[in-house]
């Protein structure tokens, strides 16, 4: 009846009235009976009230005068407290389902402002909303939505969400999934990728994420789901993976080409090397494996720098002993210190490049004597590491960017920093930190302390040492 339009409902009620006045006479005047058929009066009364709320009063009113008038009129005999009952019975049912009504249609108010609340919020939400039924059914959609699927609201609620907009392919998957998230009254956790088919055929992938609704019984209800549409940017990473993957190839030719040519002319300089005499030439050849050394130094560099960004942090652990002789052995011609003992540590494959570049770093920027100490101190579940040198030092004003990447070196023969930026990066990956000290507190010329922590990784070898306070230049020595 809520369908109904206002005329319609007026003539109803007239209709209903006209009956009512013609049951009054026909069984007051015809039949000679005052009973049952008032019963007939609550219909248009009751619909009044439904309808007009408290306009129900005067019906009552009318129909109840009708009652007693029609019994003096016709029937006088017949008049009892009964039929004033009635009367009066007539207007107390028009007030109580009026003011029900008016109850009843204030919550219903209350609900369609808050449903349009809801509405507007969701209208201006960048991301599709939507709310399905445990039938599959769409009970509410947003106009983002709508728009997104190329739907009218109208074309779309009442539909079978799966059959109107899920890929073919995905449609019975997907209904399972469904149906078990309601099942289980939960739906899957974390966002997911979302095939949908818009009206024109076009397949949009939704960053979708759902919940299960379930009613005041704990029920379920159905499930609300939102979607952000990310296919342009699925379309963009596959289109930078394809550009990545070129690159790489582009890198691997040209770190294999260069690798070949620093390999061809380490082999002339050595035997040039072999044929030439002391004096300016031999310094040439010098500078030449200088030259050469750089060049393989910056291409380990890349490479290493295109394996950190390639790989998830993934720490395991790691021998750091071993790994510390192996990298000294890779300078034969320096003087470094080391004693150590078997410690583990929580890194990965690319530790070894921390060590490389730091003793590299001493040996390259030192003097022909340098002297390097590697000390490593454990310290509950740390490990602290120093790679110590008797070169000229870092200045204070160096220390605190030295780590950053291309950041200017400690002397005239630095490079742009890669190598230790390269450290920086691997320590942090690995959960320690890094930093660069005085040899001697307070000595820079009495050459740098670089260190480092790790996580350790097994149980504890043995006490920490205490550190000492020298005040002059010392020559190194290691402890472990």
């Amino acid at each position: 009846m809520t369908t109904l339009t206002e005329h319609q409902r007026v003539v109803i009620i007239m209709t209903l009235l006209a009956i009512s006045v013609f049951l009054t006479y026909y069984f007051h005047a015809v039949l000679m009976l005052g009973t049952v058929f008032s019963h007939f009066f609550y219909i248009p009364i009751i619909l009044t009230a439904l309808w007009w709320e408290k306009r129900s009063v005067p019906v009552a009113i009318f129909l109840g005068g009708l009652v007693v008038v029609s019994s003096l009129l016709y029937r006088p005999d017949l008049l009892t407290l009964n039929d004033y009952g009635r009367a009066l019975m007539f207007v107390v049912i028009a007030f109580v389902v009026a003011s029900l009504s008016e109850q009843l249609k204030g919550r219903e108010q209350v609900v369609k402002r808050q449903r349009d609340l809801m509405q507007r919020y969701l209208d201006v939400a960048g991301v599709l909303f939507a709310v399905i039924g445990t039938d599959h059914t769409v009970r509410l959609v947003n106009r983002h939505g709508c728009e997104l699927l190329g739907y009218r609201e109208e074309e779309l609620l009442g539909k079978d969400w799966f059959d109107t907009v899920v890929p073919g392919a995905l449609r019975e998957a997907r209904r399972r999934a469904f149906d078990e998230a309601i099942a289980r009254k939960a739906a899957l956790p974390g966002q997911r990728e979302h095939p949908v088919v818009t009206r024109n055929g076009d397949e949009l992938i939704l960053a979708w994420k759902d919940t299960v609704l379930t009613g005041d019984d704990g029920r379920p209800t159905g499930i609300i789901g939102s979607g952000a549409d990310i296919t342009d940017r699925i379309r963009a990473e596959e289109g930078l993976r394809e550009a990545h993957d070129e690159a790489n190839l582009y890198l691997d030719i040209m770190t294999h080409d260069i690798n070949n040519a620093n390999a061809v002319a380490l082999g002339y300089a050595d035997l040039l090397e072999t044929t030439l005499g002391a004096g300016k030439e031999r310094e040439m050849i010098r500078k030449l494996r200088a030259g050469v050394d750089r060049s393989i130094e910056i291409i380990q560099n890349v490479t290493t720098i295109r394996r950190l960004h390639s790989h998830e942090t993934a720490t395991k652990p790691v021998d750091l002993d071993a790994v510390v002789r192996a990298e000294i052995a890779h300078h034969p011609g320096a003087r470094i210190v080391y004693r150590g003992e078997p410690v583990g540590v929580m890194a990965d494959d690319l530790l070894s490049e921390v060590f490389a570049n730091l003793i590299g770093n001493s040996v390259k920027f030192g003097d022909p004597g340098v002297e390097i100490a590697i000390r490593v101190e454990e310290s509950g579940d740390q490990v602290e590491v120093s790679i110590e040198d008797t070169g000229p030092g870092v200045p204070d004003a160096v220390k605190p960017t030295l780590f950053a990447r291309f950041a200017p070196g400690k002397n005239s023969r630095s490079g742009k920093g890669l190598g230790l930026y390269i450290t920086r990066t691997l320590i942090e990956r690995y959960g320690g930190r890094v930093w660069v000290d005085d040899r001697v507190p307070g000595r820079p010329e009495c050459g740098a302390a670089f260190r480092f922590t790790l996580h350790r990784s097994g149980r504890r070898q043995k006490p920490p040492a205490p550190p000492a306070t020298p005040t002059a230049c010392p020559l190194v020595t290691a402890r472990s």
